[in-house]
């Protein structure tokens, strides 16, 4: 199967260091796994100008951005969308990307599958206008697509931005996971600390975290993998709550794994539906370790596999939660990272949107959202 995948920044390059995020990843992974079965897979992404590294299997299009606006890159990437592939398969959101492609590949007649992650929620006056203006227009495009990729029917239900696409055009294909590299056995970090994994961006509600810690009597130590524009601020927060933070700045993939296996917990204290999932309680659940997270859409049914939820924006609840959790006995180590990577491992993921791809180039009628079957969450109960 000839397969276009459009990825607004670079998910390989290091000069998109800063841009690189969850829907990067996974056309990382992607792009990488669909060639190594055989596919013909063509990556396409904007670039700053510099030279793309060689991809095995994969042709890499890219152009250059012009610039970059609230995270969204400004370039011309639908007319690299060419009429010989059998599927292309965009992200949404991204408002000079998504639209432009889904109405390219209905003119080539080729068949689209647009990759709900979030819906976007901006900060900055600036930011909800901007968003406010692409709610109106942006997806109504979306109803162009033949499928739609979505991490969770709960989060999907809740999006405004999927009410022009009926649900029965919905799929269930949830983010994966390395199980090779995200195991319980291994070297681990030593100490007593909780960790956070995750860029330092406002709606990952760090500050949440900060003042929970500082609710607690002797709590242990905050270890912070990650970077990004809040870093100074919550540095400083840190400080005059007196939490003990330990900021590693941005930690490299193969370093991950020993820093899940040694901490107590992973939190993910996000604050709004920007945070539609959590690749990183995967990762730590993966590796045994288990979770506290934000009671939120899509992301509460994962940490709920292995963890435990509070709800978002509430120091207190969180201090609450946090205290339970240390002083009791949260199941960890190999049998909680089978379950994971039964369900999450990039394998099994891949086999799901390989479904989806072959339902939609083969053309059957779509009847229902569950005609490609729901991933089984431990205990039966399912993704759909």
């Amino acid at each position: 199967m000839r397969v276009t995948l459009v990825s607004p920044f670079d998910p390989h390059g290091a000069p998109e260091g800063a841009h690189v995020g969850g829907v990067e990843r996974v056309y990382a992974e992607l792009s990488h796994r669909l060639s190594a079965r055989g596919h013909e897979v063509t990556l396409v992404s904007t670039t700053d100008g510099s030279q793309p590294d060689p991809r095995p299997g994969v042709r890499v299009v890219q152009d250059r951005r012009r610039l970059t606006v609230l995270r969204t890159p400004v370039a011309r990437l639908a007319r690299h969308v060419t009429g010989d592939a059998d599927i292309v398969q965009v992200p949404a959101t991204y408002p000079f990307t998504t639209p432009p492609v889904l109405r390219r590949a209905r003119r080539l007649g080729v068949p689209s599958v647009l990759d709900f992650h979030f819906e976007p929620v901006p900060g900055s006056a600036f930011g909800r206008v901007a968003a406010d203006w692409y709610q109106r227009f942006g997806p109504r495009s979306y109803a162009l697509a033949d499928a739609v990729l979505v991490r969770s029917l709960a989060y999907a239900r809740s999006a405004a931005s999927l009410a022009h696409v009926p649900d029965s055009r919905w799929r269930v294909v949830p983010n994966g996971v390395d199980h090779l590299r995200f195991r319980p056995d291994g070297p681990r970090r030593p100490g007593d600390y909780l960790l956070f994994v995750g860029r330092l961006v406002p709606y990952k509600g760090l500050e949440v975290l900060l003042e929970a810690l500082r609710l607690l009597v002797a709590p242990p130590r905050l270890v912070v993998a990650g970077d990004g524009p809040e870093r100074q601020r919550w540095q400083r927060l840190a400080q005059a709550l007196r939490v003990d933070v330990e900021w590693l700045g941005r930690v490299p993939e193969e370093d991950l794994a020993p820093l899940y296996r040694g901490a107590r917990a992973a939190v993910l204290p996000s604050v709004s539906r920007q945070e539609a999932f959590g690749i990183t309680l995967l990762e730590s659940m993966a590796c045994g370790t288990p979770v506290v997270a934000s009671d939120l859409p899509g992301v509460a049914e994962i940490a709920r596999l292995g963890g435990v939820t509070a709800p978002p924006g509430d120091a207190m609840a969180l201090a609450r939660t946090l205290r339970r959790l240390l002083h009791g006995s949260p199941e960890r180590g190999p049998a909680l990272a089978t379950r994971i990577h039964g369900t999450f491992s990039w394998d099994a993921v891949v086999d799901r949107v390989l479904a989806v791809y072959k339902e939609v180039v083969g053309g059957p009628a779509f009847d229902s959202p569950e005609e490609v079957r729901a991933v089984a969450y431990p205990g039966h109960h399912a993704l759909l």
